[in-house]
């Protein structure tokens, strides 16, 4: 994990705990702070990207009709590319993906190949919705995925859900860390509409009236 994401989650855990305390009045706010913080670093804070089994990319060659396509991972982390044949970008970035075809097109097919690759599907990374949604269960990560959209994914919330106490629970660092979501505040544009990352939890409780 970059240096960066280390401190975000040195903080939000120090964030968490004291929000547990009473003493602590810097915390006696309405929005959650270690959900502040996280929001405030989600535009930086993105996946790597890393490519799996079941996601699909799109390639494209500038002026390459034959080159250019969608192709789906295979159960073996492998797409099969015209001219370069089988390539293993299990665990690869996008990046990694056009580096990899424009250096297999330089040999002997193109002498300046322009390759673009993005990402069509996630499904190798998930993110789970819980709780009170209509139809609760795991959903295909997209890089751009909000929680908002998430929640959407899952039907939205129910007439018993007590959207305001919705939790986010992230893996940062090795450790787990959980934030309440200001649901309401969010949809209204008043709090920021935070991007999720693989593997990210949102539960929503069921209201107490």
């Amino acid at each position: 994990m970059r240096p960066n994401a280390r401190h975000l989650a040195r903080t939000l855990l120090i964030l968490v705990a004291c929000a547990g305390f009473t003493g602590c009045g810097l915390f006696q706010k309405p929005v959650d702070p270690g959900y502040t913080a996280l929001a405030e670093s989600s535009d930086e804070s993105g996946t790597a990207g890393e490519l799996g089994p079941g996601d699909i990319i799109s390639i494209r060659v500038f002026g390459e009709e034959d080159l250019t396509g969608k192709f789906s991972v295979s159960k073996g982390g492998t797409i099969n590319y015209p001219y370069i044949g089988r390539i293993d970008i299990e665990g690869m970035t996008c990046a990694d993906v056009e580096d990899r075809v424009t250096t297999g097109l330089k040999d002997g097919y193109l002498k300046k190949p322009d390759v673009t690759c993005a990402i069509e599907e996630y499904n190798s990374k998930r993110i789970y919705v819980l709780g009170e949604v209509k139809e609760p269960g795991s959903y295909p990560y997209k890089a751009t995925l909000t929680i908002v959209e998430a929640f959407a994914l899952a039907g939205g919330a129910t007439n018993r859900a007590a959207t305001n106490g919705t939790k986010l629970t992230r893996e940062m660092d090795g450790r787990e860390v959980q934030v309440r979501v200001p649901m309401q505040e969010v949809v209204e544009g008043r709090q920021k509409n935070i991007r999720l990352q693989p593997g990210d939890v949102v539960y929503v409780p069921q209201s107490a009236y």
